[in-house]
């Protein structure tokens, strides 16, 4: 009981400053980046300071499996290069044993990993969204991506491109409405301004009206407001934009479903939801494959021979990740598979490695 708190505390502090290291690395590289932007408009020191405070919750997601990786392979170079791990050895102290502490330290980091993309991220994401296009005009391509105006289809042959939501669909802006024709020719377009939602009906502001005959404009007229009978409720136009990870499974789940019955591609959005679980999994896949040879008390190691060997871990699970979301994105693969199989793969890995750590001892040789 003594040696696993020891192992668990040990490690857990390790955990900690190889993540506080990594943190302050990636903001200060990030800080670096963006600076063009942070201070060449009316943006202040505290709306920086919030901004890369908001940024915090998905370095940490991103970066605590990584340091757990890290700080397991530093902590037992040091016990082997102390010789502790000898000393557990002669003592009878097998690998299982050794490994059990930092196993129970992989399940917390999975939990805290799931628990900050659940809940932490997404509306950190949200505020650091609204500071780069309200206080430094600027959103990089990333977001833009996510940023795209939607069309949407309403009731019969109405089809609706909106340039902005708002409020769950209550408030809507630069909307240009489509009635077709049942030849699919424009019938009757509208663009309007503003519409909002007054309870049980739609009044729309600025607008614009042409109607068409046999492809023809027949007529054109402007209404400064007007109350509209769209038989369309503001679920159907509730926003679904933005990034994957500025969304918790239920929201997902929704845009999955919306995007799709829209004709809209969802696979982003999809693997999003399968990596939300695979992600924190992958990380306790690479810390089971790596207690595998860390336990064993006779390697010899070095500080930067157990950095090495982390590196090549993480770069690997990154090569496999990389490959499978390139094979998702060419449709070679279902997301399903692209998002598990990095995970499935790391396992099968860790099996053999541990079936080859424990082999001699099961034989009884030292």
């Amino acid at each position: 009981m003594i040696l696993d708190r020891m192992l668990f505390f040990l490690q857990g502090r390790m955990l900690l400053a190889v993540l506080a290291v990594l943190l302050v690395l990636g903001l200060t590289i990030d800080f670096f980046e963006s600076a063009r932007y942070l201070f060449s408009v009316e943006g202040t020191a505290g709306d920086v300071f919030l901004f890369y405070l908001c940024k915090i919750p998905l370095l940490m997601h991103m970066l605590l499996p990584i340091s757990l990786v890290i700080g397991s392979c530093i902590c037992f170079a040091v016990l082997g290069r102390s010789l502790q791990l000898r000393a557990f050895a002669a003592a009878g102290i097998g690998p299982l044993r050794l490994a059990a502490p930092t196993t129970a330290l992989a399940v917390l980091v999975v939990g805290a990993t799931f628990l900050l993309a659940e809940f932490v991220v997404p509306p950190a994401l949200d505020r650091s969204e609204k500071l780069m296009l309200e206080s430094f005009k600027e959103i990089d391509q990333t977001w833009r991506f996510y940023r795209k105006h939607y069309w949407y289809q309403g009731e019969a042959d109405r089809l609706f491109r909106i340039s902005q939501v708002e409020r769950q669909g209550r408030r809507l802006r630069g909307v240009m409405l489509l009635e077709m024709d049942p030849d699919f020719h424009v019938r009757v377009r509208s663009d309007i301004g503003r519409v909002l939602w007054k309870g049980d009906h739609w009044v729309g502001q600025g607008i614009q009206e042409r109607a068409f005959e046999d492809g023809w404009l027949i007529s054109l007229r402007s209404i400064q407001q007007k109350r509209l009978t769209w038989p369309e409720r503001p679920g159907r136009f509730r926003d679904l934009r933005g990034r994957p990870k500025q969304k918790s499974l239920s929201e997902l789940s929704l845009a999955m479903d919306e995007l799709e019955r829209r004709g809209l591609p969802a696979a982003r959005y999809r693997m999003e939801y399968h990596n939300r679980f695979a992600y924190p999994l992958l990380g306790f896949a690479l810390i089971l494959l790596a207690l595998s040879w860390l336990c064993d008390p006779s390697r010899r190691r070095t500080l930067a021979g157990a950095l090495i060997e982390a590196t090549g871990l993480i770069f690997g699970a990154y090569f496999l990740v990389m490959m499978a979301t390139a094979a998702v994105t060419g449709g070679a693969v279902s997301v399903a598979f692209g998002s598990w199989s990095p995970v499935v793969m790391v396992l099968v890995v860790a099996l053999l490695g541990w079936t080859i750590c424990l082999k001699p001892r099961r034989s009884g040789n030292p």
